[in-house]
């Protein structure tokens, strides 16, 4: 992790304040400046990059301009379409259209404005079965030498289980020593890069990126929100005041428990962001009169917390991807049966965490574990976990699949009957209870090198393991209501004025789904920079 400097104080009065320095933030911020706006970005935490700096940095752009390179072709009217499916009707027909004919238009901004290359990943959409879907709608930023942004620029947050490599790099391989060369240098990749691209392009904008702010409450005056009171990291309270607009950039709520209880389904689940998403802007736009939406929705994932393990000294959690999709492992429950293909998308495996039994008024899937034997733990990784390293004791492990289970917690009878008739359908490559790998998205995420299916092998070689996994939170997609501009919307259905909000504080595009990798930043991305466009315009305050 990048070391923290000491904290800018923000000037006192500027046209665009901005409050998050995740990717949505710094991108609104970047773009007001392009408009001649003086701006701020306010972050609480003392490094930059919010989720976004510790994500994979991937941004689903439809139609984006690196398609022909790659000899692919792309229409609107088929990512209209997939959209639709994948929000089940649930995003108003301006916004989506907003983000299919500007998602382009953002690519051109961070690449050719913003001086941030990207490279289109080859993968398929998370549907590929939907109509209109297609492959290689991702874009990733290229590494970046993080020694470009001085000792005058904030230090960027970075992922503490990501290892400086490409999307690519990870999977095909790289030479013994590179991650660790890249970490001695300074080399930022995916999530972490695409911020440091944007806090240099801020820089060179003139926007003041001030840390160890705190935003406390909006300052409004006249029917119009005009500013904002921060609690700095001295413990001094500051107002600054904005004179044509302040954009809500702050993230999600996934670390406040009280409003995880208010709104997100009764089932146990552990926030994989980087502490601080407790709903700051969320909170005082509701006050100020914001309507909300989508606030039970989330972008789940299964997840892994790994004992002792910590991040800004809270309990760390990972997400598991990879390891559910590999060939030798299946996915149980506390009953020891499986309830979801392993291998699909991580939001869509996370809400079969939240099925409901209605007889025995249970969550079934709630609890759940990783079943594998010692054959898988000699070829994959598992919560970064070396393959044929030692599993460690908070890992159960068992020669016979009975005993397994007895440590666990797990109905051994079951768990016995389901490994046998999965071992038996995995030796064909067929999987007639959920179709694991039956699609091009499942496949990625398999062993291309395992046939007949890549994410299909027998579980036979003891010792068993059951690695214990839970309902996971990268962020949560409910939040304030803003219009194809990204102007708030109060209940009445008009704009709040002076208010603006982009990213996970705003109700995401995606709805109940997720169209595929980086639909969660390409259009938060795309977004901002109209927001940072309009906030420029906004009318300024009336002088005193």
């Amino acid at each position: 992790m990048a070391t923290a400097p000491k904290p800018t104080a923000p000037a006192r009065v500027y046209d665009v304040i901005v409050v998050g320095s995740g990717g949505a933030g710094l991108v609104a911020a970047c773009a007001a400046a392009d408009r001649g706006a003086s701006v701020a970005v306010l972050e609480r935490a003392p490094l930059i990059g919010g989720t976004t700096a510790i994500s994979g940095g991937h941004l689903w752009i439809p139609c984006h301009p690196h398609l022909g390179a790659l000899g692919l072709t792309d229409t609107r009217e088929d990512a209209l379409h997939y959209l639709d499916r994948i929000t089940l009707g649930s995003t108003a027909g301006p916004v989506i259209e907003a983000f299919v004919d500007n998602g382009p238009r953002l690519v051109t901004y961070l690449e050719r404005d913003l001086g941030i290359p990207l490279f289109a990943v080859r993968r398929p959409d998370y549907h590929p079965d939907f109509p209109g879907a297609a492959e290689s709608r991702t874009l990733e930023p290229l590494p970046l030498d993080a020694s470009a942004l001085g000792p005058g620029l904030p230090g960027v947050r970075t992922s503490p289980t990501r290892p400086p490599l490409t999307s690519a790099e990870a999977r095909t391989g790289v030479p013994a020593g590179l991650a660790e060369e890249r970490r001695a240098k300074g080399i930022l990749t995916q999530g972490a890069a695409l911020v440091a691209g944007l806090v240099l392009a801020a820089a060179r904008r003139g926007v003041d990126l001030c840390t160890g702010q705190r935003m406390g409450e909006l300052i409004e005056e006249d029917g119009a929100v005009r500013g904002v009171v921060v609690h700095t990291a001295e413990g001094e309270r500051v107002a600054l005041r904005s004179r044509r607009a302040v954009v809500l950039a702050s993230g999600g709520f996934e670390w406040n428990p009280a409003l995880r209880s208010d709104f997100l389904p009764r089932v146990p689940a552990l926030p994989v962001s980087p502490p601080g998403n407790e709903g700051d802007g969320l909170r005082l736009a509701m006050r100020a009169g914001a309507r909300i939406a989508g606030m039970s929705e989330a972008w789940w994932t299964a997840a892994i917390a790994v004992p002792g393990q910590t991040y800004d000294d809270r309990p760390m959690t990972r997400n598991a991807v990879r390891e559910l999709a590999f060939p030798g492992s299946i996915l149980v429950n506390a009953a020891g049966h499986r309830f979801a293909d392993e291998a699909s998308s991580y939001n869509d495996l996370g809400k079969a965490f939240l099925a409901f039994d209605q007889q025995r008024h249970t969550f079934p899937n709630a609890r759940a574990w990783l079943i594998t034997d010692s054959a898988f733990r000699r070829q994959y990784p598992i919560a970064g976990l070396a393959p044929g390293t030692p599993t460690p004791s908070w890992i159960p492990t068992h020669s016979d699949l009975g005993g397994l289970a007895a440590l666990a917690g797990i109905d051994p009878l079951n768990l016995t009957a389901t490994v046998s008739t999965f071992n038996t359908h995995a030796r064909n490559g067929v999987d007639p209870q959920f179709e694991r790998g039956h699609n091009p998205h499942d496949r990625y995420n398999g062993d291309g090198g395992h046939q007949p299916n890549p994410c299909l092998g027998p579980i036979t070689t003891p010792p068993f393991h059951a690695v214990p996994v839970t309902l996971g939170i990268n962020g949560t997609k409910g939040g304030v209501v803003t219009d194809h501009l990204g102007r708030v919307l109060g209940s009445s259905g008009n704009p709040l004025p002076g208010l603006l909000a982009c990213g996970n504080v705003a109700q995401s595009l995606m709805g109940p789904g997720y169209a595929g990798s980086g639909a969660s930043l390409g259009p938060a991305l795309t977004a901002a920079m109209t927001v940072g466009g309009e906030a420029a315009r906004q009318l300024p305050a009336p002088r005193t």
